[in-house]
């Protein structure tokens, strides 16, 4: 069955940020070139440096990745970047409406570590019916040298007991702490949900993960991200094959109940940042 768990996301300080629309991008497939040098222009620290670094005439082959690298050293050392205290999931819910107005809902899930394993047929993590789409190998080198998931693969489970919808309702019900609408139109909100410590709210965070834990999840988007991740993972076992439960076996996925789906489920990249280190 699906291995689901709670992590210590990395997350944009909105108090040194301001507006933290600011610093977010679309997901890397959606970007073409204009988009691109819009978004490098938008904020010094917009998410792209990393997830999708520029590459700069007379640079030598490789040399963009090194680059995100850098940014994301300096990013974590200065102000721009946190760690939270406690391991968490992330509800996140999409709507198309101004924020602080509850518009047409969108999407609703959590985020959360899930543990890499091969996928198949018969396996607790499933393909999709799509192909992966992205570079691949881009993607590995983006992940190796700087060791973080900017953005979640999205996975899709089934809750036969159907009450998927109103723990996520509960655990919704508080202000959230990332409150944004992009230039589409669309709100995305984000409530961090501490998993430790017991009493209520580990146990809400427990009943939310059950059902996704209990069966099956199908990649719905984000192949080649899970791929790329599978392959990181294999190499970082070489070299440190004795580390107990690493972080590197996980990857940032954003869980969706099945009849909760959207045809078009992706997240902001950046909203939350997963590092592979605990």
């Amino acid at each position: 069955m699906p291995d689901i768990r709670p992590f210590r996301a990395l997350r944009f300080d909105a108090t040194t940020i301001g507006d933290l629309a600011a610093v977010m991008a679309p997901a890397y497939t959606r970007i073409d070139a204009a988009e691109h040098e819009r978004l490098l222009a938008r904020h010094p620290a917009n998410v792209v440096r990393v997830d999708l670094p520029e590459e700069r005439h007379g640079d030598e082959p490789d040399v963009r990745y090194r680059r995100a690298a850098r940014a994301l050293a300096e990013w974590r050392s200065g102000a721009i970047l946190h760690k939270d205290p406690h391991p968490s999931v992330y509800l996140y819910a999409q709507d198309r409406g101004p924020a602080g107005v509850d518009g047409s809902p969108l999407l609703r899930g959590f985020m959360a570590r899930l543990r890499l394993e091969p996928v198949g047929l018969d396996a607790a993590v499933q393909p999709g019916s799509d192909e992966p789409v992205g570079d691949a190998e881009d993607r590995y080198k983006i992940l190796r040298a700087t060791g973080v998931n900017t953005s979640p693969v999205v996975a899709v489970y089934d809750d036969p007991s159907g009450g998927t919808t109103g723990r996520i309702a509960a655990l919704t019900a508080s202000p959230p702490e990332i409150n944004l609408v992009d230039e589409s139109g669309i709100r995305h909100r984000i409530w961090g949900v501490a998993a430790d410590g017991g009493g209520e709210m580990a146990a809400a965070v427990a009943s939310l993960t059950a059902p996704a834990s209990a069966g099956p999840v199908v990649i719905a988007a984000g192949r080649a991200i899970y791929d790329t991740a599978l392959r990181y993972r294999d190499e970082r076992r070489m070299s440190r094959s004795c580390e107990e439960d690493p972080a590197f076996d996980y990857l940032l996925t954003l869980f969706i109940e099945r009849s909760a789906q959207t045809p078009d489920a992706t997240a902001l990249t950046g909203l939350v940042l997963n590092p592979h280190e605990w």
